[in-house]
């Protein structure tokens, strides 16, 4: 008991283990899941944002030549786009607007700060002669935006574009590695878990019923079935051979003086002999034969398929063994057996087993160790009148 309890402890530990850390798994894998919806969204935001660089670079340059052309009306749109492009461009360098919350990345820190000719520095020189053309009409600064918008500017946009969609797809490939080794993983801590902890588990639940099983239908000492048993599988058998119109037929053992064997031997012998009645009883019936212990020393067998010349024969086979065994500690014992077989008045498989009761207590009246075989009684003419 104390090792079936270890066991029980270790499987339920494990299970716990197990599930807790599938829980963590499972969170992993959401929190996972979030952050690579989280980065694609940044991504996309970023990507549009920079590409839009690009297009307000043009806008604003195409703007600048109307206004220069005399349209005045394009003066207010082309402040509109300088304001848009320069606060699209703290956002990409600085987050927390528009919806970019990351900061840049080094590569594209470096793009935009380093070297001789960093694109944040042309972009705010871009926009800053661009502002002063818009408001002053100054030649010479509508010269410089102009030109760096079709020539210096433009690539550098288009690089930019091209550095934050690498990142993306980086970021994108190592998210989807990590989430593929996090299923790996969890999968795999499933799989160990069938194996380890279910299939240990199940093993185990399938034994112990099989034992409450047991302990419900067999009979601790002889190992036979009990007297539920029978009476439960006797009544299946009693409405097939009705169903199928066989024989049925049912033999009441009692073994001789067992009270004597107890109070001669000890309680140990009697028990002994029980056990030694059930070996050989179980060497002499036919499979499909029911046996149940009913009593102390009365036992009941179902025959089916057999009639009075099939009960009769393996009654007196069982009795003429037990009369013959000889096994060492086992002082020699002999059974009376009563035998009947069903007939169509019998209600049940209490009227079976009462017919043969009454044959046996004939049998133990007779002196023991015999069969004897009561046959039902035909039923009684109408009109007829009983005698006194």
């Amino acid at each position: 008991m104390t090792a079936d309890r270890n066991v029980v402890s270790r499987l339920t530990a494990g299970y716990v283990i197990a599930l807790t850390l599938i829980a963590l798994l499972s969170g992993g894998v959401h929190l996972l899941l979030d952050n690579v919806i989280t980065e694609q969204r940044d991504a996309a935001t970023i990507i549009n944002i920079a590409g839009r660089q690009r297009m307000l670079s043009q806008r604003i340059a195409l703007l600048g030549t109307d206004l220069r052309q005399g349209d005045e009306t394009a003066r207010q749109p082309l402040l509109d786009a300088i304001t848009l492009m320069r606060r699209s461009q703290d956002a990409l360098v600085q987050g927390n607007d528009l919806g970019i919350s990351n900061p840049l990345s080094a590569r594209a820190r470096a793009h935009y700060f380093d070297g001789p000719a960093p694109l944040d520095i042309n972009v705010r020189t871009f926009l800053g002669e661009a502002e002063r053309f818009a408001i002053n009409r100054d030649e010479l600064a509508y010269q410089r935006f102009h030109t760096a918008a079709r020539t210096t500017l433009l690539p550098a946009l288009d690089q930019a574009v091209s550095i934050f969609e690498a990142e993306a797809n980086g970021r994108t490939r190592w998210l989807q590695q990590a989430q593929q080794v996090v299923l790996a993983i969890l999968l795999t801590t499933l799989l160990a878990e069938a194996v380890f902890i279910f299939r240990p588990m199940v093993t185990r639940i399938r034994l112990y019923a099989g034992r409450l099983f047991d302990l419900a239908t067999r009979d601790g000492l002889t190992g036979l079935p009990n007297r539920r048993y029978l009476m439960d599988n006797g009544e299946a058998a009693l409405i097939q051979a009705r169903r199928e119109g066989t024989d049925l037929s049912c033999l009441l053992v009692d073994l001789d003086h067992f009270k004597a064997i107890n109070d001669t031997h000890g309680h140990a012998t009697g028990d002994a002999v029980l056990v030694r009645f059930s070996e050989l009883v179980q060497a002499t019936l036919r499979q499909g034969d029911l046996i149940g212990r009913t009593g102390g020393e009365e036992f009941a067998i179902l025959l089916p398929g057999a009639g009075e010349a099939g009960a009769l024969l393996v009654a007196e086979k069982l009795r003429a063994m037990l009369e013959a065994d000889r096994r060492e500690g086992v002082p020699a014992f002999t059974a009376s057996i009563g035998a009947t077989t069903l007939c169509p008045d019998d209600r049940g498989l209490a009227d079976l087993m009462s017919r043969a009761d009454a044959a046996l207590y004939v049998a133990k009246g007779l002196g023991r160790n015999r069969v004897r075989f009561e046959a039902a009684r035909p039923p009684e003419p109408r009109g007829a009148v009983s005698v006194a």
